[in-house]
């Protein structure tokens, strides 16, 4: 991308194809789209930005909750007008309630509301909006106080506008000319009765229809997980989950150029059976010896594994693979298995390195010094 941060182009949805079969407890999907027209290029390791929009049954709900039919015009920090109902699918965050609205509602009768803006009470504003089987979002304060009147401009001013949403992309620009995968799940979920959405993941599998164009844009992402310069240097990439898209572009990448380096990637997910994406094409390279492969279904069997536990089976192997200039790779959740890897990869250096804990510490330190330990985390 020759040091461009931001290249925007205009995405041709060409295939939505649902990954995960029947049984499964996720909607996990492969999309291709086409660069239409542009010159727009991207390496392994980049990124995909989109714009995300609200779901129109969504914004519905909103419009009845204040009143308002949806064709009222609106006017944005640009001057221009549009309808609100527009804005609101392709402009505001309806996820996230702001501290503006909080507000908003506490002085016109809200009164249980004004304790959470209290900047004592920090810790159970933040609860309210994001805790675990708890968070609101702009439609649930809004229904919660139906007597309250709100104007469209009122509502406009105190929403946040949204901001994109970046996914690891899952394909080889050499590989696929002129196109960008992704491998996104849909984010779904319960909050007192009502279905939640993740707004891009969805948008994208049901919202998008395939031939539509759509403003997007690839962002580098080289400075702080690109692929090694040294097409010989072995790697080892942890991607469980959608963590998996950008392992799916490194090898593609390296197959592709003739990369002499050995691949070893650790794919977890809940079941074989349903959850083994893109399947066919690891059971290729592992038969033509371009790619390790271990697995780690967590469903599979009466005790959960995790990519973690498959690291502590391969102790020694990934040992000797550090020992010899490997590059260390994970992509994925931050909070838990990302965290969990980490640990996993101190004890193997501490186990079979034979090194005390400070001195694993310091090992691992400098592999993330060296950028031979890279993380794409979220």
């Amino acid at each position: 991308m020759a040091g461009e941060q931001k290249q925007n182009f205009t995405g041709r949805h060409l295939v939505n194809l649902r990954l995960t079969g029947p049984g499964s407890e996720k909607d996990t999907r492969h999309h291709e789209i086409a660069i239409d027209g542009a010159s727009a290029t991207y390496l392994p390791g980049d990124a995909l930005g989109i714009h995300p929009r609200n779901n129109p049954a969504l914004v519905d709900r909103v419009l009845k909750a204040i009143g308002a039919r949806g064709d009222e015009p609106i006017t944005g920090a640009d001057g221009a007008s549009r309808p609100l109902g527009q804005a609101l699918i392709e402009t505001y965050n309806l996820n996230n309630p702001s501290r503006r609205l909080f507000e908003l509602l506490a002085s016109r009768g809200a009164s249980d509301l004004a304790p959470l803006l209290d900047r004592a009470n920090a810790e159970q504003f933040k609860h309210y909006l994001n805790g675990w089987n708890e968070a609101h979002d702009v439609l649930d304060l809004l229904e919660a106080y139906p007597a309250i009147r709100i104007t469209p401009a009122e509502l406009i001013e105190s929403l946040r506008k949204s901001l994109p949403r970046l996914y690891s992309i899952a394909s080889s620009l050499s590989a696929h000319p002129g196109e960008v995968h992704l491998l996104v799940v849909s984010v779904r979920y319960t909050i007192r009765n009502r279905v939640r959405e993740g707004v891009a993941s969805t948008w994208l599998a049901e919202r998008w229809p395939v031939d539509a164009p759509a403003g997007m844009y690839l962002q580098n992402q080289q400075r702080h997980f690109a692929m090694p310069a040294d097409a010989s240097r072995p790697l080892i990439m942890i991607g469980p989950g959608t963590g998996l898209a950008p392992f799916r572009a490194f090898i593609e990448e390296r197959r592709i150029t003739g990369a002499t380096g050995r691949n070893w990637l650790f794919f977890g997910e809940q079941r074989r059976a349903t959850d083994f994406f893109y399947e066919t094409e690891w059971d290729r390279y592992v038969s033509d010896g371009s790619l390790r492969l271990d697995t780690a279904f967590s469903r599979d069997q009466s005790q959960k594994i995790y990519v973690q536990h498959r690291m502590r089976e391969q102790a020694r192997d990934i040992w000797a693979w550090l020992e010899d200039g490997a590059e260390f790779f994970v992509c994925g959740d931050k909070e838990r298995m990302a965290a969990d890897v980490e640990r996993e990869l101190h004890t193997i250096v501490e186990t079979i390195g034979g090194r005390t804990a400070d001195q694993a510490k310091e090992y691992v330190d400098a592999l993330r010094k060296s950028k031979r330990y890279k993380r794409d985390v979220y």
